[in-house]
C-alpha cells in the first residue's frame, strides 16, 4: 500500500512542510500502519503559483523544505499569518529570502569549506552551478524571469563571469550550500524511510517550468528561437479535466538534438532523481511516445498538433530503473504498446470508474495487477468532495456497484484499494481523514488557491491513531 502526501502538506511551525521530525514521525505512521510507499509530488523549488508541476529547476530542491530547527531557528514569527491549513506562499517567500540570505554566511562559513560539501559540489556541478547563478540573479532583478533580464544575463553561455556584481557571486556560493544541506536532510529521511521498509516514489513532470535554470542553461534541448522565445508551447487537448485542455506554458524539446547527444540531459535528470527517490512516477508519460503542441500565442490549448516523442529510444539509456507511467486521460494504441514494451505499471483512479459505462476502464473488474489503483490523484477533488458533488445517476451507480449506502462510500472505496488485484493501492492522506473539498490539493486549469492545503497538529495526531486499523486492513487483505 501506499500514501500519497507532498512535503508541504506536514504540518510544522515554518508554514510548510519541511525535513524536520514530523517527516519521521509520519515514516513511523506507514510502518505502523503496514504502508509500504510514501508518494509525493515534485520536490523542485516553486516560483509564481507555487507550483510543483512548474519548477524552476528539474534537479534542485525546494528550499522551503529546509528544517531550521538544527541551526536554532524552530519557529516563524509570530507576525507571519499562518493558517493552521493552508500554506502561505507569499508570506514565506518574503520570511525565507530574508532569512535565509541573512544567514546564508553563517551555512557558508560552516559547510563551505568541508570535504564532503566540495565532493557533492563537484559531482553535482552540471546543474547546481547554473542553478545558483540563475537563482542569485533572479533575486538580483527583484524576480523577474530570465527572458527579461537585461541581454549580457539572458544568454547563459556569453555571461562573462568576472564581471558578475559581487552580491550575485556571494548569493551563488549560499545558495550551492544550502542544496548541500538540504540533499543531507532529505537523504537522512530516505535512509530512515528505506529502513523501516518504506520506499519513497518521487514525480517526475515531463517538462521543467520556461521560467527555470534547465532552459535559462541549455536552451538548445528545446524548441526556441535566436532570441530564446518559444517556438511552440506544451499541453494537452480538451479531456477530463478541462473542456479547453490544458495550456502549461513550457517550451517542448528539440527531441532530435536531445538524441544526437544521447538524451545527456535526461541522463542528468533522472540520475539525480534516482539519489533523491526509489521509484519514477513519469508525468505525463503519453508526452514520450506524441506530445502536444499549440502556438507561442495560443490562448487556450483546443487548437494544436501532436509531434513524436522519443519512445523506446530514451529509455534504453535509462533501465536501471524503476518507473511508473501515468497513462491518465485519452491514450491511444500507439502509447499504451510503448508502455507494454517497457513494462512499466500505469495508474487506474476510481474516481473516473462511475461514467455509467460498464467497459470504462477504471471500474474494478477491468483492472489489472501491472497498476498502481488509486482513489483520486493530487490533481482530483476529494473523494468526499467528489461524491458531494456527483449527480444522482452516478452515485446510484456506486451505489449498485458495491452494495453501499450514501453513508458508508467512502470506507467502501479505501477497502477497494486494499481488496484490488493492483500491485499497489494508494491513498491521498486527505481521504485518509475523510475531508471535503476544502481539502482538495489542485484543481487543472484554474491559477488559484492551489497547492496549499497541508494538515493541522491535530489531523496528524488523528493520522497516526489511524494506523491500527490500516494494519488490520492490509493483514485481511495481504497487503503486507
Amino acid at each position: 500500500m501506499g500514501v500519497m502526501m507532498h512535503i508541504s502538506c506536514l504540518p510544522s511551525q515554518q508554514g510548510i512542510g519541511c525535513f524536520n521530525k514530523i517527516a519521521f514521525r509520519f515514516i513511523d505512521f506507514l510502518t505502523n500502519s503496514t504502508v509500504g510507499y510514501w508518494q509525493i509530488c515534485p520536490m523542485s523549488p516553486t516560483s509564481y503559483g507555487d507550483s510543483p508541476y512548474q519548477g524552476t529547476s528539474a534537479f534542485a530542491i525546494n528550499p522551503y523544505f529546509l528544517d531550521l530547527e538544527p541551526f536554532g531557528i524552530d519557529s516563524i514569527p509570530i507576525h507571519l499569518s499562518v493558517q493552521p491549513n493552508r500554506v502561505p506562499f507569499g508570506e514565506i517567500y518574503e520570511y525565507f529570502n530574508n532569512l535565509l540570505r541573512n544567514f546564508g554566511p553563517t551555512l557558508v562559513k560552516k559547510f563551505g569549506n568541508s570535504v564532503i560539501f566540495f565532493k557533492f559540489k563537484q559531482i553535482h556541478a552540471h546543474w547546481l552551478k547554473p542553478y545558483a547563478l540563475f537563482t542569485s540573479l533572479k533575486y538580483f532583478f527583484s524576480g523577474k524571469p530570465w527572458f527579461e533580464w537585461p541581454k549580457e544575463y539572458k544568454f547563459y553561455k556569453k555571461i562573462d563571469s568576472s564581471k558578475l556584481p559581487d552580491d550575485v557571486v556571494k548569493y551563488c556560493e549560499y545558495y550551492e550550500v544550502l542544496q548541500y544541506i538540504l540533499h543531507v536532510q532529505w537523504q537522512k529521511i530516505k535512509r530512515y524511510a528505506n529502513q523501516h521498509h518504506v520506499k519513497i516514489i518521487g514525480d517526475i513532470p515531463i517538462y521543467p517550468g520556461f521560467d527555470s535554470a534547465d532552459v535559462w542553461s541549455e536552451p538548445e534541448i528545446f524548441q526556441l528561437d535566436k532570441q530564446l522565445n518559444p517556438k511552440k508551447l506544451a499541453g494537452v487537448p480538451p479531456d477530463y479535466f478541462s473542456p479547453e485542455g490544458q495550456l502549461w506554458g513550457n517550451p517542448v524539446y528539440d527531441w532530435e538534438f536531445l538524441q544526437q547527444n544521447q538524451y545527456d540531459w535526461w541522463q542528468r535528470r533522472i540520475q539525480r532523481n534516482g539519489e533523491l527517490f526509489d521509484v519514477l512516477r513519469l508525468d505525463h508519460f503519453r508526452g514520450f511516445d506524441h506530445f502536444w503542441t499549440v502556438p507561442a500565442n495560443a490562448e487556450n490549448a483546443v487548437n494544436g498538433t501532436w509531434e513524436m516523442g522519443p519512445g523506446k529510444k530514451l529509455f534504453k539509456y535509462l533501465k536501471k530503473y524503476k518507473f511508473i507511467a501515468e497513462d491518465l486521460g485519452d491514450i491511444d494504441d500507439n502509447t499504451r504498446q510503448l508502455q507494454q514494451d517497457l513494462h512499466f505499471p500505469g495508474m487506474k483512479v476510481l474516481q473516473f470508474a462511475f461514467s455509467g459505462d460498464p467497459k470504462n476502464i477504471y471500474l474494478p473488474h477491468h483492472h489489472d495487477k501491472n497498476a498502481l489503483l488509486y482513489l483520486g490523484t493530487h490533481d482530483n477533488d476529494t473523494l468526499r468532495g467528489w461524491y458531494a458533488n456527483l449527480n444522482e445517476s452516478a452515485k446510484d451507480q456506486i451505489r449498485r456497484y458495491f452494495g453501499v449506502s450514501d453513508h458508508d462510500v467512502t470506507w467502501k472505496f479505501l477497502t477497494e484499494i486494499y481488496r484490488s488485484t493492483c500491485f499497489l493501492g494508494v491513498i491521498c492522506v486527505q481521504d485518509l481523514l475523510t475531508l471535503d473539498s476544502e481539502a482538495r490539493f489542485n484543481t487543472p486549469g484554474t491559477q488559484n488557491n492551489n497547492w496549499q492545503w497541508r494538515m493541522t497538529d491535530a489531523q496528524f495526531t488523528e493520522l497516526e491513531r489511524m494506523a491500527p486499523t490500516l494494519k488490520a486492513y492490509a493483514l485481511q487483505y495481504d497487503r503486507s
